[in-house]
């Protein structure tokens, strides 16, 4: 049943997405995105090239319905999901990819679970401001509107994570 449950929140949260890219554009320096706790809540039996797949496809979704360009999203969801084994081997230790357990919010506490996801949210923004500035705007503007969109999106993605695994 948590299996369906997690497809059925994950779509939902592609939805929320594509709805706050389309009507809620808060500021041009602050980006929310709440894909990068998708990507981190994915099974861990899931591998590197599964992980990147689902990244992909969840990316164009956002993408193709929202007013975004087309593939920027998804070109900056597959480097934050190539990095998402590393990562979790990194914060959470070896012992929950060994084991291939559930990441639990509320097992792991609010510290490394923060730390994943800020972790996880500048892979993702560095890789989007980049692509989205193309050598169009200023270093600063740029570092700007990094720190802000992973400022305002981990603390929401933490929120989105505690929500996919409640348990």
């Amino acid at each position: 049943m948590s299996k369906y449950r997690f497809i059925v929140f994950s779509l939902i949260f592609i939805v929320v997405q594509i709805f706050i890219c389309n009507y809620f554009p808060f500021s041009r320096y602050v980006l929310i995105s709440i894909l990068p706790a998708l990507l981190l809540m994915l099974p861990l039996e899931y591998g590197s090239n599964v992980s990147m797949l689902i990244a992909f496809a969840a990316g164009f979704a956002v993408d193709f319905f929202s007013t975004g360009m087309l593939g920027i999203t998804s070109a900056s969801l597959v480097p934050a999901a190539l990095l998402r084994q590393p990562l979790i081997s990194f914060v959470f230790g070896d012992e929950i990819s060994s084991r291939a357990e559930r990441i639990i919010p509320g097992r792991i506490g609010l510290p490394k679970m923060s730390l994943a996801m800020l972790l996880l949210c500048a892979v993702f923004f560095l890789c989007y401001v980049w692509m989205d500035a193309a050598d169009t705007s200023g270093f600063w503007s740029g570092a700007l509107r990094f720190a802000l969109s992973v400022a305002a999106s981990a603390p929401l993605c933490v929120l989105v994570a505690g929500i996919l695994r409640p348990e």
